[in-house]
C-alpha cells in the first residue's frame, strides 16, 4: 500500500498531466482555425482574381476598358464620367458639399431714405447705404437691395459715422477686453446710446460689439506713453539721451547695410540692449507709434515741439489748455491735441505772457491746422481719464458730444467739432483706414440720431457696429420715457430734478 505522502505525489502528477492534455487540445483547435482561415482567404483571393480576369477578358472582347478599383478617397479613384464630362468623383463631391456648408452666407443691412453726413465734406440725401458682412458695400440712390437684407428705414433721421472716444474708462474690461468684457453690461449700453462705437481702452482700440466678442479688438499698442515735463528735469534728460542713443544706433545700422554691399564681413551693430524703454523709443523714431504725453503750459508745449522736431516723432498732447497761446508753434511741429474746451484755469497774474485757459482754445488750434479731438474734464480718478461711469454728471458716457459742443460755443464750427469726434479722432488713433467716415469699404459703424448731435436733447435712435444693430432705442428701457420728436420748449415733468429753492420736495 502507498503511504500518504506517495498518494499526494501521485494525485499532483495526475493533475499536471490532465492540464497538459487540455492545453494541447486547445493548441490543436487554434492551429486548425488559423489554417482554415488562411485557406479561405487564399481561396477568396484566387476566386476574385479569376473573376477579375474573366471580367477583363469579357470587356476586352466587347472593346471596353476595365474599371479601376481602389479605396474611396484615394488617389486611385476614377472620376465618374458624364455626358458633358463635368461630373465629379464621389470624394470631390463630398469635399464640395463640405466647403458649401462651411461658407457662411453673406449678411446684408440696408439703411434706406438716409440723410448721410459722411464726414468727407459731403451730405448725401435720400440715399440707400448697403452694408455687406460688416462693411459699407454701396451708397447711392439706385442701390439694389438683396431680398435677404435687413432693411432699416431711417427717413427723418441723420446718419453719422460712429463716434470715437479717444479716452475712456469702464466701458470695456481691462487688459484684453475680449477676455474681460461683459458684452451685455449697462455701461456698454449707455455708451452705445450716446452713439459711441469705438473706444480707446487701455492702449488699444476696441469696438462696442454688444452681445458678441467677435471683431471687438481693432488695433493694439496705439500710443507710447512719454513722461517729459519741466517739473522733472532728470526725466527729461533721460528721455532725450535714450532717443539720441536709439537714433545713433539706427544711423549705424544704415551705415552697416551700406558697407555690407562691398564688404560681406562687415560687423553688424549690437541690438541686444534694445529692450524696455529703448524698444519704446525705437518704435517712436521709426514712426510705428505716436507718443502720448500730458502737457498744458506754454513752456511745456514748446519743449515738446522741440523734442518732436529734433527726433521726428509724432506727438499727441493731452490737455494743452494754453495751446491757443502757441498755436503756430504747435502747427509747425505737426502735433495732435486731445482738449477739453471747458477747462477753467485762471491766468497767472505774475506772468507777462498770455496764460490760462480759454473756451476759444479748440477753435484757435483748429484754425491753425492742428488735428484735435475731445475728452471730458478730469474726474475723481485724475486728469484726462476720459468718459467713464466714475465721474459726476458731465463726465459720464452720455456727454462726449457735449464736450465738442463747448468747443462750438468757443467759435469752433459744428462740422469741425463732429470731425473731432469721428475722422480726426480716428486719425489720432491710427484707425482711419477703417472708421471715422462713411465710405465704401470701411466698417459699417453708424450713429443714427434724431437731430444735431451737438444739441443736448438729441437722442440716438439706432447705433450700428460692424453692420449689426447694437442699440435700438425702442427695445431698451433706458430712455423710453423720452417722447419721440418731443417739443423742445415743453415744460419739465413734475418730478424733475434738481428742485428749485422754495419748492416742496
Amino acid at each position: 500500500m502507498m503511504s500518504m505522502k506517495q498518494n499526494r505525489q501521485w494525485r499532483f502528477g495526475s493533475w499536471v498531466g490532465s492540464m497538459l492534455s487540455v492545453c494541447c487540445a486547445f493548441a490543436f483547435i487554434l492551429l486548425g482555425l488559423t489554417t482554415a482561415t488562411a485557406e479561405a482567404a487564399s481561396a477568396s483571393t484566387t476566386t476574385a482574381n479569376m473573376m477579375s480576369g474573366t471580367e477583363g477578358v469579357l470587356l476586352a472582347v466587347l472593346g471596353q476598358e476595365p474599371q479601376r478599383r481602389g479605396r474611396r478617397g484615394s488617389d486611385d479613384d476614377a472620376d465618374e464620367a458624364s455626358e458633358d464630362g463635368t461630373e465629379k468623383s464621389g470624394a470631390d463631391e463630398d469635399e464640395a458639399v463640405e466647403e458649401e456648408e462651411e461658407e457662411d452666407p453673406d449678411t446684408y443691412l440696408a439703411l434706406t431714405n438716409a440723410t448721410v453726413y459722411a464726414m468727407t465734406g459731403a451730405v448725401h440725401r435720400n440715399v440707400t447705404v448697403l452694408c455687406k458682412n460688416g462693411k459699407i458695400h454701396e451708397i447711392g440712390t439706385g442701390v439694389q437691395v438683396p431680398d435677404t437684407a435687413e432693411i432699416l428705414d431711417v427717413d427723418g433721421y441723420r446718419v453719422y459715422p460712429g463716434l470715437i472716444a479717444v479716452r475712456s474708462s469702464g466701458i470695456l474690461g481691462g487688459g484684453d477686453p475680449s477676455d474681460s468684457s461683459d458684452v451685455y453690461s449697462m455701461n456698454l449700453t449707455l455708451a452705445l446710446a450716446a452713439g459711441i462705437t469705438t473706444a480707446n481702452t487701455g492702449n488699444l482700440a476696441a469696438k462696442l460689439t454688444y452681445g458678441t466678442l467677435e471683431d471687438m479688438v481693432q488695433k493694439r499698442n496705439l500710443f507710447e506713453s512719454l513722461r517729459y515735463s519741466s517739473r522733472n528735469p532728470q526725466g527729461k534728460k533721460s528721455v532725450r539721451d535714450g532717443l539720441r542713443k536709439v537714433r545713433d544706433h539706427l544711423r549705424d545700422v544704415a551705415s552697416y547695410e551700406e558697407e555690407k554691399r562691398d564688404n560681406p564681413d562687415a560687423e553688424k551693430p549690437d541690438e541686444k540692449w534694445i529692450t524696455g524703454e529703448y524698444a519704446k523709443y525705437m518704435r517712436l523714431i521709426k514712426g510705428e507709434a505716436a507718443a502720448e504725453v500730458d502737457a498744458n503750459t506754454v513752456h511745456e508745449l514748446i519743449d515738446l515741439c522741440d523734442l518732436s522736431e529734433e527726433f521726428g516723432i509724432e506727438l499727441v498732447i493731452r490737455g494743452a489748455y494754453e495751446g491757443w497761446a502757441v498755436a503756430p508753434r504747435l502747427a509747425r511741429a505737426n502735433v495732435s491735441a486731445i482738449v477739453t474746451p471747458r477747462d477753467t484755469v485762471n491766468a497767472n497774474p505774475r506772468s507777462n505772457r498770455p496764460s490760462g485757459s480759454t473756451i476759444e482754445n479748440a477753435a484757435i488750434l483748429y484754425e491753425h491746422g492742428i488735428r484735435l479731438t475731445f475728452m471730458p474734464v478730469g474726474s475723481w480718478f485724475g486728469s484726462g481719464t476720459g468718459i467713464s461711469m466714475g465721474g459726476l454728471a458731465g463726465r459720464d458716457l452720455q456727454h462726449l458730444p457735449m464736450e465738442a459742443a463747448f468747443g462750438v460755443r468757443g467759435g469752433l464750427s459744428g462740422e469741425a467739432a463732429m470731425r473731432g469726434l469721428t475722422i480726426d479722432a480716428a486719425r489720432i488713433m491710427g484707425i482711419d483706414d477703417r472708421v471715422g467716415t462713411i465710405e465704401v469699404g470701411k466698417d459699417a459703424d453708424f450713429f443714427v440720431c434724431d437731430g444735431d448731435p451737438l444739441h443736448y436733447m438729441t437722442q440716438s435712435r439706432w447705433t450700428i457696429v460692424n453692420g449689426r444693430i447694437a442699440y435700438d432705442k425702442d427695445k431698451e428701457s433706458l430712455f423710453e420715457h423720452i417722447r419721440k420728436g418731443g417739443d423742445v420748449d415743453a415744460p419739465p415733468p413734475t418730478d424733475h430734478w434738481p428742485r428749485r429753492l422754495g419748492q416742496p420736495w
